[in-house]
């Protein structure tokens, strides 16, 4: 498991899944009783300021008479795209905004992201070109909708809904189903 939804931090839920994770061992070794809760994954908050947590941690020890490898390993929140600081509904809604047919300076500035403008045209850029990808995964889950005009990011958005029409944020929900991250 790379993703999960947000969980409160002494929930029971919460307190589950860290012990599936530690249940399934170490992705390096396998080794299912050296692995130990290392932590929450920190990053830059979603406004711009300070840090949060992105995820969860977790550390294989191989200290004392632990048999593990050494290697940590991290969980992300499905709400955060890794190694990125803009988060999933960020990304949806700037190009919600595009496919609506707003330039992409305009859409950036309607949503007034806390990314400078060159950021927003790298994030349309690389969603263009990952929409084959994202649409040859989606077609695991169901057929694509019947295509209307020519604009591939509104084809992708709507193949997404159609995949996941119950969920708040579509990319946080793609994350957490096929367990990949948006970028690839």
């Amino acid at each position: 498991m790379k993703f999960t939804r947000f969980l409160a931090p002494n929930s029971l839920e919460m307190f589950e899944m860290r012990a599936k994770i530690r249940a399934d061992g170490c992705r390096r070794c396998h080794c299912t009783s050296s692995v130990v809760g290392h932590g929450y994954l920190a990053g830059l908050a979603a406004t711009g300021h300070g840090s949060a947590a992105r995820g969860l941690r977790f550390l294989c020890s191989d200290r004392y008479s632990n048999i593990g490898c050494g290697g940590t390993f991290s969980i992300h929140w499905d709400s955060v795209i890794p190694y990125c600081t803009m988060r999933t509904a960020q990304l949806l809604g700037l190009l919600l905004a595009i496919s609506a047919g707003s330039s992409t300076h305009r859409a950036w500035a309607a949503s007034r992201l806390t990314v400078a403008v060159r950021t927003a045209y790298r994030w349309v850029a690389k969603w263009r070109h990952l929409t084959a990808h994202l649409r040859a995964k989606l077609c695991l889950v169901t057929p694509p909708p019947g295509k209307v005009d020519d604009q591939p990011d509104l084809f992708t958005l709507r193949h997404l809904a159609a995949a996941f029409p119950t969920a708040s944020c579509l990319i946080a929900a793609f994350q957490n189903a096929f367990q990949v991250p948006v970028t690839g």
